[in-house]
């Protein structure tokens, strides 16, 4: 009656022995898991959150000083394009009537036309003076009407010169006719040309005009 009383025993040993060791290495996973799932979720997975913020921020950093550079690039170009546009202005402006006043600017225009026209060989007539044109608060336009009289070839040499004289001067109206009615050998003709120049306008008069 003993010895199956010790075998029972010695059995249930075993099974305890067994049972122990399936229950060391589940808590030792258990362990393991719970220590992982710690890790990922107070170490791991905020570092990985603070790392795509920072890139995040590097983006809208480098965005950021990509538009300043662009602006400051702008800015530049706007400066070259300002500093070639006041050469250009300066260049134009260098071609107006150098007289202060309008009665010396009518009579240098006149004087520069009349000097054109006989350097050619043409016959000056006469010449009349328009009223003068402010065209703009900048500039002022003074206007001549003058008669010459030679031949065609003088006349297209006459023309030349105003279009590449330094004084800028341009031909608003132009009517020509034959100096003999019937001949057609005569190459002689009578030109009348409206020719106007610019200049800064006239201070005395501008105030004179404000005043009236």
């Amino acid at each position: 009656m003993r010895l199956p009383h010790r075998k029972k025993t010695g059995n249930s040993k075993r099974a305890m022995r067994s049972i122990s060791r399936r229950e060391r290495w589940l808590i030792v996973a258990a362990g393991t898991t719970i220590l992982v799932f710690v890790l990922m979720q107070y170490c791991v997975l905020p570092y990985w959150d603070s790392l795509t913020v920072t890139a995040e921020k590097i983006d809208i950093q480098a965005k950021r000083v990509s538009n300043h550079r662009r602006v400051l690039g702008g800015q530049d170009t706007v400066k070259a394009t300002l500093e070639e546009s006041y050469k250009q202005v300066a260049l134009m402006e260098s071609g107006l009537l150098t007289s202060r006043t309008d009665a010396l600017g009518g009579a240098e225009i006149q004087g520069l036309v009349k000097d054109m026209a006989v350097s050619k060989g043409m016959v000056f007539r006469r010449s009349d003076l328009l009223p003068v044109k402010n065209i703009s608060p900048e500039y002022s336009k003074i206007s001549t009407r003058i008669e010459v009289h030679g031949n065609i070839h003088q006349l297209v040499d006459f023309l030349v010169s105003l279009g590449s004289s330094p004084t800028i001067l341009f031909v608003e109206e132009m009517r020509i006719s034959p100096a003999q009615m019937g001949d057609l050998k005569n190459k002689q003709v009578v030109s009348t040309l409206l020719i106007s120049g610019l200049k800064t306008p006239d201070k005395g008069n501008s105030a004179s005009d404000k005043k009236s």
